[in-house]
């Protein structure tokens, strides 16, 4: 049985542990290091714990101070406090190394070496578009649509703007899912430069890959991270990519394209950059991917959120984007 002076340690320990929680927040969001581990509406839930968290620490110190008769537990909820050293260590040091960790070790985001242990792709991340799309289907489609409609001399009215109708010709929809790829790629193509904006990082990247004949030759612009491996180097290749956060780092995926350089890249791996060049497409495991042939390499400071996360309304994003601009 717990004497009283155990019972009292043990409600001590646990008021330090929420009070050292409450506090460990706060830091995260006080230093802006919050997003290297939240997706942002995740954020807005874990910042709500902070105060619950020091309203329990403080009915644990009140424990502790008022205490107990001795051979009694504090509460009578039939859940006795941990009675031997080993299971005091197991339950206490399950809270108190994570937060020993988080504390002591640098707040960065995740780099080259996590996305060679994931698992660089150079497709868009969603299994489910993937899994909803046939790529022979859609290349044959788009590949005749452009031709078709590149060839019709009333497609492209006065300031070389596409008309409605063209645009709804070039980019058919496969199925029900990608409708809102399909509005997306509209908006895209006529852009003299597609900007890849970190807002909708993947849903761009998807769009464009989505209708990669069609977007052959175009010029784009992406910035993220340098990603380098020995099949890669092998071909004078490297990628520029991004992670992709769903909740938490935890779930992150990184992805990216391969670029192609006229001059071997002299900068590390990690390194920020901005890429500037034409979108082609190209084989990879006997799979068709995109590929970035750079006009121009800029490297650039990481920015204040390196990550990228999804977006329910992709089209209504990218319209707000433009508009701001």
């Amino acid at each position: 049985m717990n004497s009283t002076f155990s019972i009292r340690c043990q409600y001590g320990m646990r008021s330090l542990l929420m009070i050292g929680l409450a506090v460990y927040i706060i830091t995260l969001q006080h230093t802006s290091a919050l997003h290297y581990y939240l997706a942002p509406h995740m954020q807005k839930l874990l910042l709500l714990c902070p105060v619950p968290l020091m309203f329990i620490a403080l009915a644990m110190a009140w424990h502790v101070i008022v205490g107990g008769q001795e051979s009694e537990d504090v509460c009578d909820c039939e859940h006795p406090l941990p009675q031997s050293w080993f299971k005091k260590t197991l339950v206490y040091g399950m809270l108190l190394i994570p937060l020993l960790f988080g504390s002591l070790l640098p707040n960065q985001a995740l780099g080259s070496d996590m996305a060679a242990k994931k698992g660089m792709s150079f497709t868009y991340p969603n299994p489910d578009i993937r899994r909803k799309t046939d790529i022979q289907t859609t290349n044959t489609s788009a590949s005749s649509l452009l031709s078709t409609v590149s060839s019709t001399p009333t497609s492209l009215p006065l300031k070389g703007k596409w008309s409605q109708e063209a645009l709804d010709k070039l980019f058919v929809p496969p199925d029900k899912y990608n409708v809102e790829f399909a509005e997306l790629a509209k908006r895209l193509y006529q852009q003299p430069i597609i900007q890849i904006q970190p807002e909708i990082f993947s849903e761009t990247i998807g769009a464009i890959e989505l209708y990669k004949h069609a977007f052959e030759g175009k010029k784009v612009q992406v910035t993220g991270f340098v990603y380098k491996d020995d099949n890669l180097l092998g071909k004078g290749l490297f990628a520029v990519g991004r992670f992709l956060v769903m909740c938490c780092t935890a779930d992150a995926m990184p992805f990216g394209i391969i670029v192609q350089s006229q001059n071997p890249p002299s900068f590390d791996k990690d390194t920020w950059v901005t890429i500037e060049g034409t979108l082609h497409t190209t084989q990879k495991d006997n799979a068709p991917i995109l590929e970035i042939r750079s006009d121009k390499i800029t490297t650039v400071e990481q920015p204040k959120s390196p990550y990228v996360y999804t977006q329910a309304d992709s089209v209504a994003t990218y319209d707000r984007l433009n508009t701001a601009h």
